[in-house]
């Protein structure tokens, strides 16, 4: 049977700087320094032996090329496709700086990805470090470059995620409609004290997962759903069986501390979550999926191909995904569509 369309929540691009550097505006564009933060150089793919290593060497043309091929046979209707490496832009120590290649890398995602069909929809990056500045890149990448989402890595900021210091941004996206995602990552590995790890897998198993939920944590405990209310938040790259685990561990904190340290906060998270437009990539294997999908709603979860990362497993999570029995073909339809073009308004 032919597959129904589909909306990946989650695919990638690898963005390359000189291609992002074209677009630097004056005088930002004579500067010589790397665009965006070093770190540790893993070898990610494994001597080349994982990932898809035509998409790595390839600039934006030919990555839209494999994009398209793929969408063709596999019937996505609709493709977002985050940054691989852009989003650290948030982690720079010089404002300014990190505002302009923010700026530029928008610019060159909406024209060299976006421009070339509108199945891809790109998503941009923002300077965290200064949150008015981030609301005004928002604005005008969504108005004047029609970019539907921004990457928000759970890494390398100088606040975590709940902190007042981020409400310019929150109040912006809220106006506009517009999501913002929370995306896993193995960079700044330190700040969950993943640099105490010496294997590349160590830091990447670890430092994904504990950094989505700490900025997860501080998001909720400080009420930005509740302060926010209409602002559409997607936590990506690490599952949904953690919620199951997490949410009534932080009822546990809520019930009993809540009245003091978390005021704003006037119900317990599990409610809040389930009232909220928070969303959540899944895992097609996951064991407690169906579990969880039952302890929340089937309204907050999204399937992601992850292409073309090393650890995607596609095509065959989406495979798994369609074969799975314990779930319901409308809650499918809702991870594979429905909820998706809800989260990012398409």
């Amino acid at each position: 049977m032919p597959r129904q369309p589909v909306i990946d929540a989650d695919g990638h691009i690898f963005e390359k700087q000189d291609e992002i550097r074209a677009y630097l505006e004056p005088p930002w564009d004579r500067r010589p320094s790397a665009l965006f933060p070093g770190g540790q150089p893993w070898d990610t793919d494994l001597f080349d032996s994982l990932g898809q290593i035509e998409m790595r060497k390839g600039g934006s043309k030919e990555q839209v090329d494999i994009w398209l091929d793929l969408m063709d046979r596999e019937n996505f209707e609709t493709v977002i496709i985050f940054p691989s490496g852009a989003g650290s832009v948030a982690s720079m120590a010089e404002p300014g700086f990190a505002a302009a290649v923010a700026r530029a890398a928008n610019n060159h995602f909406a024209a060299d990805y976006g421009g070339r069909t509108k199945r891809l929809r790109p998503v941009g990056v923002l300077p965290l470090q200064d949150p008015p500045a981030a609301a005004v890149e928002l604005r005008r990448a969504v108005t004047e470059l029609g970019l539907v989402s921004f990457e928000l890595l759970s890494t390398g900021l100088r606040l975590p995620l709940g902190d007042t210091f981020y409400d310019p941004l929150y109040a912006e996206a809220e106006r506009l409609g517009v999501p913002l995602c929370i995306h896993g990552t193995r960079g700044n590995a330190q700040d969950v004290g993943g640099h105490q790890f010496r294997t590349f897998s160590e830091v990447h198993c670890y430092t994904f997962p504990a950094s989505v939920i700490l900025q997860f944590t501080s998001i909720m405990f400080n009420a930005v759903p509740v302060r926010f209310p209409k602002l559409k938040l997607a936590f990506l790259e690490i599952g949904a069986s953690w919620l199951p685990y997490y949410l009534p561990r932080m009822d546990e904190h809520w019930e009993l501390r809540g009245e003091f340290e978390t005021p704003l906060l006037t119900k317990r998270p599990s409610e809040l979550f389930r009232e909220s437009p928070i969303y959540v990539s899944l895992e097609a294997e996951e064991l407690l999926l169906s579990q969880t999908i039952d302890y929340v709603g089937d309204d907050h979860f999204l399937y992601a191909s992850d292409f073309p990362h090393w650890d995607a497993g596609f095509p065959k999570n989406i495979e798994t995904l369609e074969a799975r029995t314990d779930l319901s073909e409308a809650t499918k339809r809702k991870i594979l569509y429905a909820n998706p073009k809800a989260l990012f308004g398409l």
